[in-house]
């Protein structure tokens, strides 16, 4: 995200020699060489000078020097060296003198020298830590998959320094207001390194390509992202993340998610660590996404029409066929020779039921198709099945159907469309008059009741030729009938419907003969989703 610095990172001396250059090796020879003359000369002085001095303490200058080509164990063996040839000197310069100064010149260099070797290798011993921290930095931002920026936000930390000794309060709204500011910003964060993930991702064939300033790689509308980071660095924030959108070296744009994170004090303007992770596929899938659902949304919407289409027709067909039994009825009572006014009154008026009927169930379904015009109120469900019944009395008579009611009394009241439940139980009474048409005794029953878990249930059972495996995957799809002038879609409706009012319909294969559809509904007051 921004230019980058021809400098790396210092890689400090240490063990093993494979991790040094051929020059540091030379260096680290010469150390060694040094050292060894030195231990040399302060040898030959202690043992054989006549100085009265504690020479061997000068054996810590030789473990300090042992720093820069051993390890702490090699430290160590340097300073046992240094303490060998302590006593040696002492011995031949001293040993056949009285015990007195000179041992404890020995004893005070000896104890200096093992002070001086436990600082030593303490302070080895961190600095071999931090080299070992530094390498797993390195071989992390070095490998990572994530593009990773080191910034010195410096520049841009004395702008926002000023503003707030300018008075400056609101400094989210005074950026927003003045995008200039905004841009100087850009073009004052200096770029310290970035790994080869970051300059993948921006199209750069080196380092030294992206040496560019910040603007350049940022869009117009990734600026307030730039302008929230900046409110988050001069709001002492740890970390500070957003989406955004940036450009390659190529002009090619990509969507990102950009996360940064500020070191701690004093050093927390000097190293912000940038990474950047690229959601341009994850973005153009989502894009795709988001257009197969809208297409997918008007085929259904496509669907729903035909759908809507084929129920008018479906539910419609059954007072229209009443009317039209009705009417002819009313002919023959009228055709004969003294007409019998009474009938004919009957018919008329069960002609006039069945077309309010139809004219309700069109108001109702286009109710449907219209969110939020249902006419729901609580209703009896022992009332909605008696009605059902009463409307095809006439066709299961016809049909040679007896019916067995088991309500349950003192049922509690649904919340539904009465109309739209009224189609449920009417197709659910002639779907089992049909499923009987193959056998002799021709027996339908419905119950009601109330479960434990307070769903009123209501249960109609045929004894007819039964539902197969085949049939039940496929019982409430749409267009799927096993009638040979059915369409296929009351069982649907019926499930739209139950759908809609928060209930459930199933299907069961009985015991014996036949089969047993299932409704379910809360009852009026409880939660509908």
């Amino acid at each position: 995200m921004t230019s980058i610095q021809d400098s790396s990172l210092r890689r400090p001396l240490g063990w093993p020699v494979s991790t040094r250059t051929e020059e540091v090796n030379l260096r680290r020879i010469a150390f060694a060489g040094l050292a060894t003359a030195a231990a040399v000369a302060i040898f030959l002085v202690d043992a054989f000078s006549p100085l009265g001095l504690a020479v061997a303490v000068l054996y810590g200058i030789v473990v300090l020097m042992s720093v820069s080509f051993c390890d702490q164990r090699g430290v160590v063996l340097v300073a046992l060296g240094c303490g060998l040839l302590t006593l040696a000197g002492y011995l031949i310069g001293h040993g056949a003198d009285e015990p007195g100064a000179p041992l404890l010149r020995a004893l005070v260099s000896l104890a200096a020298l093992a002070v001086t070797t436990a600082l030593v290798t303490k302070n080895q011993g961190a600095a071999d830590r931090l080299v070992d921290s530094e390498r797993r930095y390195r071989s992390i931002f070095e490998s990572t998959a994530v593009a990773i920026w080191e910034d010195d936000f410096t520049g841009p930390a004395a702008i926002l320094a000023r503003l707030r000794r300018n008075g400056v309060d609101n400094l989210d709204a005074h950026l927003a207001a003045r995008p200039d500011l905004v841009r100087q910003c850009m073009s004052a964060v200096r770029g310290i390194d970035a790994n080869p993930a970051a300059m993948k991702l921006v199209g750069a064939a080196d380092k030294a390509e992206l040496k560019t300033s910040l603007p350049n790689i940022l869009l117009p509308e990734s600026e307030a992202m730039f302008r929230s980071l900046l409110v988050a660095l001069a709001g002492r924030a740890d970390t500070f993340a957003s989406e955004t959108q940036i450009q390659t070296l190529h002009g090619e744009r990509r969507s990102v998610l950009v996360r940064a994170t500020f070191a701690p004090p004093p050093q927390r303007h000097q190293r912000v660590l940038v990474g950047v992770v690229d959601l341009t596929e994850r973005t153009r899938f989502e894009r795709a996404l988001e257009e197969a659902r809208l297409e997918l949304a008007h085929a259904s919407r496509v669907m729903t029409l035909g759908e809507l289409a084929a129920s008018i027709a479906h539910e419609v067909n059954q007072p229209l066929a009443a009317v039209v039994t009705n009417g002819e009825a009313g002919l023959r009572w009228l055709d004969r020779p003294v007409p019998d006014i009474a009938e004919v009154r009957a018919c008329v008026e069960e002609i006039v039921t069945q077309g309010r009927r139809a004219a309700e169930v069109i108001q109702s379904l286009r109710a449907m198709s219209r969110k939020g015009e249902q006419q729901r109120a609580p209703v009896s469900i022992n009332g909605v099945v008696t009605e059902a019944l009463a409307l095809v009395a006439r066709e299961l008579d016809g049909r040679g159907v007896s019916v067995l009611l088991d309500l349950e009394p003192g049922l509690p009241d649904v919340m539904v469309d009465r109309i739209q439940l009224q189609q449920v139980v009417v197709n659910l009474l002639v779907n089992a008059a049909h499923a009987m048409e193959l056998v002799e005794s021709r027996e339908l029953r419905v119950e009601s009741r109330l479960d434990p878990a307070g769903q009123v249930h209501v249960a109609v059972s045929d004894c007819g030729i039964g539902l197969s495996d085949q049939v039940m995957s496929r019982l409430f799809t749409a267009f799927h009938t096993t009638k040979p002038q059915g369409m296929g879609i009351g069982l649907s409706i019926c499930r739209s419907i139950m759908d809609a009012h928060g209930g459930r319909i199933w299907a069961e294969c009985n015991q014996g003969p036949g089969a047993t559809f299932r409704l379910e509904l809360p009852v009026a007051g409880s939660a509908v989703p």
